[in-house]
């Protein structure tokens, strides 16, 4: 028999998988014939870009390549000097992921850790860039559930719960075509090393659109013909619009930009100039702060019915922190009395717990040094590792949240003094990404049994145990938690083990 039901709709993004993994990916280069022999490896480094990324039954695959830059001391005619080879490493990478299918949707990051060489010959290297991988996949589905029962003596189990529900996913590409100038007195002889940044992303919110503004940093260190060593730095601002039905000021929104590809090649001598060609991609998820009424559980002490329990796994408690730590620290580079061309900084966070009010974020700041060798005729680098902590301001964080931080980097300031001692300031902005998994317990379908329901008693002498409820005591004997009180004079409906409680026959009104 068909009972009269009402229901509700939500519209959720569930959690199908939340994965990481490490990665390696591996090839060998040739040196190019213009270029001399390799006898020393100085440094590696390299740039992602992701072509395109696909879901599939099962799987999940990412194209792209890794832009790489070895630095290494040549031999040409028994002469040393310092050359560079730029070479790319394709790659196509496949990770296995249960449960995962082509209509889902997905938020996946490459971070390269970091890329090593080995020389096979003086023609030949071997390259493996160390990655990670963090991929989320989202299902976002309609969910339809029971919200009332319209018995007479229904007796329903219900709970209010705030969800951060998705309210839109998109993408957007944008590009960057820029020629790069540099001094007039430097006739470029070859491109050593490239590093870019993508800081300051700010995602504003209007009715039906997100404006999301970032500053793409290059830094570019450069061999001139007469064999001095030179940097770059360029910041290049980046804008796109995604259309959003229904996304206004209030929601939160998560975003991230990746370089899809990226070119850069010296112009012409006489031009003293590189051309910088750049395509990124936008991604932005917005979500919706929902309070959704759910019936977790019901009966009918009356009636005997079937119904269909589901378990929903969600969003809440999502929140974005913003915090800045003023770095500050006086280090010694211990490389005599040799020229520093260029500072490189990485912040690694190494552990990251929840305390009274914030985030306590432990980890690191590497300085990569490039400096001279043998007063100016090479050149090589070294790494200093600097601990810190720092406590994020956060107000509403909750103790078991997923956090995740992502650094930007401000306001860099080195000054080298005598002795070959370093001042290094900087200001690093972490944002943490806040939220927790939740798993919501709803009513799919409700219908009754065609078997009678009856109390072949008067009243029932019952003695708790330690995990009863009321309410787990009065479904068990087809009475009503009011009945139960009422009938033993109960303060409240806290219980304990070895409780007598007295359960009548249960009369309907």
């Amino acid at each position: 028999m068909a009972i009269d039901i009402e229901k509700s709709n939500l519209n959720i993004n569930q959690i199908v998988a939340n994965k990481q993994e490490r990665g390696i990916i591996e090839g060998d280069c040739i040196v190019p014939d213009v270029k001399p022999d390799i006898l020393e490896i100085v440094s590696s480094s390299g740039i992602i870009n992701i072509y395109k990324k696909e879901i599939s039954e099962g799987k999940v695959r990412i194209d792209g390549c890794i832009s790489t830059f070895i630095i290494y001391v040549g031999s040409e005619n028994d002469t040393r000097s310092t050359r560079s080879i730029n070479h790319t490493l394709d790659f196509s990478q496949i990770i296995s992921i249960d449960n995962v299918t082509s209509d889902m949707n997905s938020a996946i990051e490459m971070n390269l850790d970091s890329i090593e060489c080995r020389i096979i010959n003086e023609r030949k290297v071997n390259i493996k860039a160390n990655v990670n991988f963090d991929i989320k996949v989202f299902n976002s589905t309609n969910v339809e559930f029971v919200n009332n029962v319209n018995i007479k003596d229904i007796q329903k189990l219900e709970d209010t719960v705030q969800v951060n529900s998705v309210l839109g996913i998109g993408n957007t590409k944008t590009s960057i075509k820029e020629v790069i100038g540099i001094d007039s007195s430097d006739n470029l002889a070859e491109i050593l090393k490239v590093s870019t940044s993508i800081n300051n992303i700010d995602t504003k919110t209007s009715y039906n659109k997100t404006l999301t503004k970032a500053d793409v940093g290059v830094k570019i260190l450069y061999l001139t013909e007469d064999g001095r060593y030179n940097i770059i730095n360029k910041t290049f601002p980046i804008v796109g619009f995604i259309d959003m039905k229904d996304v206004n000021e209030e929601n939160i929104c998560t975003t991230n930009a990746e370089i899809k590809n990226m070119v850069l090649k010296p112009n012409g001598v006489q031009e003293h100039s590189m051309s910088l060609d750049m395509e990124l991609e936008i991604s932005v998820i917005a979500y919706e702060k929902r309070e959704v009424n759910v019936i977790e559980d019901l009966y009918s002490p009356s009636v005997n019915l079937n119904f269909e329990k589901k378990s929903i796994t969600t969003v809440q408690n999502k929140n974005i922190y913003r915090g800045t730590f003023n770095f500050n620290q006086r280090e010694r580079l211990n490389i005599g009395e040799e020229k520093v061309y260029d500072i490189d900084t990485k912040v690694n966070t190494e552990n990251i717990s929840i305390v009274t009010d914030g985030i306590s974020i432990d980890g690191n700041v590497e300085f990569l040094v490039t400096h001279s060798i043998n007063q100016m005729t090479g050149i090589s680098r070294k790494v200093i590792s600097v601990p810190f902590n720092y406590r994020l301001p956060a107000s509403n964080v909750s103790q078991n949240a997923n956090v995740r931080i992502t650094t930007n980097i401000h306001n860099e300031n080195f000054n080298i003094m005598p002795g070959s001692e370093a001042e290094l300031k900087l200001d690093i902005e972490f944002v943490a990404d806040s939220s927790n998994f939740v798993d919501i317990k709803v009513i799919g379908d409700v219908t009754e049994n065609e078997s009678s329901r009856a109390n072949n008693y008067n009243m029932v002498i019952y003695f708790t145990k330690p995990d009863d409820t009321l309410w787990k005591i009065a479904k068990r004997f087809n009475s009503t938690t009011r009945t139960i009180v009422e009938t033993n004079n109960l303060g409240s409906e806290e219980l304990k083990a070895g409780t007598k409680l007295f359960i009548s026959r249960y009369v309907p009104e």
